[in-house]
């Protein structure tokens, strides 16, 4: 394993291995993330094998910014939904609402919530753009290991795992390496399920609302 510097090429290069059904390694706007196919089932085993996770703890996905308005196909939204994802997004935050149509079978089948992201990070961005639809998305780490700010520590990590990531993007953490904040909108209320780098009072500020 070694670091691929991030270029035209190299984006092209990660792109089709996405669509082969690959795992890339690449810093977002929290920590670094791995990435795959949301619809190929074996590549979200394959990020499972990498991590050494449970296959019951479900995954999250995330949209490239143009395609918010599309948001509404993958879940169910309502008015109050519609206004959290329009304010938050993009951002260090993953929303949790009910699945929706275009969400496979196969996904994670005993959860009927995912959580979904618009990540504010351009070189995230620039790959779910040139990929053309969404990603799944989890922290680059193994399980029982903090998140990754480099590349280097994501090397370190998992070069001598018989799991790892397909090409690992060289980079850094710009801010302090925190996994998403996670709120779970449900029955009319906003919860915090996990907090992060998006605190409680600048959601409340935000979207003008008092969360429990």
């Amino acid at each position: 394993m070694e670091c691929t510097p991030y270029n035209k090429e190299t984006l092209k290069q990660a792109v089709d291995i996405l669509k082969q059904g690959g795992v890339i390694a690449h810093p977002a706007d929290t920590c670094y993330g791995l990435a795959a196919d949301f619809t190929n089932e074996k590549a979200i085993k394959k990020i499972q094998d990498i991590k050494g996770r449970d296959n019951k703890k479900a995954m999250s996905i995330m949209f490239p910014a143009f395609m918010k308005q599309d948001i509404c196909e993958y879940t169910e939204l309502n008015d109050l939904s519609k206004m959290v994802c329009k304010e938050l997004f993009p951002g260090p935050i993953t929303i949790v609402l009910p699945k929706g149509k275009k969400i496979p079978d196969f996904f994670f089948p005993e959860n009927k919530f995912i959580g979904i992201r618009i990540p504010y990070d351009m070189m995230t961005e620039d790959i779910l753009t040139k990929f053309k639809r969404p990603l799944v998305t989890t922290s680059a780490n193994a399980s029982g290991y903090d998140p990754c700010a480099t590349c280097k520590e994501v090397v370190d990590i998992f070069q001598n795992r018989e799991f790892q990531p397909d090409l690992v993007f060289e980079g850094a953490i710009r801010n302090k390496c925190i996994p998403s904040t996670v709120i779970l909108i449900k029955d009319g209320n906003i919860k915090i399920l996990r907090e992060g780098p998006m605190t409680k009072e600048q959601i409340e500020g935000i979207l003008g609302v008092t969360i429990a």
